[in-house]
């Protein structure tokens, strides 16, 4: 299947050609007629400038983040350690689930403790792992749009 219904508009401009199925879209909700087998016509054109075709200064894409905020933010996920012991506490004050019953296994809930404060400790390991991609990431860009606005322009002329 190839473009070949021609797109025109009131005013005569061609436009790029389009499928047959997408030519009778556009004429069933209203935003085009046939004027002829191959041709529509739109009933609304589209504006000249729809997008940009370069992409816009992107200074302000970290906001006001410098370098020196990023390794500030890596440094408090570094320091951020305080989980751990309000893990280990909370692992403490747990009870032992002994049943004091004759023949009973005893103490089955220290093995099931360890491994859940060990599942916390892991997970919260695993969001600053991702964060800290994140920061690495913004930092290298940052540098990169640094350089760039620090090199000279090219000054050679043909």
């Amino acid at each position: 299947m190839e473009k070949n219904i021609e797109v025109v508009d009131e005013a005569g401009n061609v436009y790029e050609s389009t499928w047959p199925k997408r030519a009778r879209g556009l004429v069933k909700c209203g935003r085009a007629r046939f004027v002829a087998e191959n041709r529509i016509c739109l009933a609304c054109p589209p504006e000249d400038k729809t997008e940009d075709k370069k992409m816009s200064n992107t200074n302000n894409v970290f906001g006001n983040m410098t370098v020196a905020d990023i390794l500030q933010r890596i440094n408090n996920i570094v320091n951020q350690t305080g989980y751990i012991g309000e893990a280990y506490e909370a692992f403490k004050t747990m009870g032992d689930g002994d049943s004091g019953d004759c023949g009973a296994p005893g103490n089955i809930m220290g093995k099931a403790k360890a491994e859940a404060i060990a599942t916390v400790v892991q997970c919260r390991e695993t969001t600053n792992q991702q964060i800290l991609k994140l920061y690495e990431k913004m930092y290298d860009d940052l540098i990169a749009m640094n350089r760039a606005e620090k090199a000279p322009e090219d000054t050679t002329q043909e």
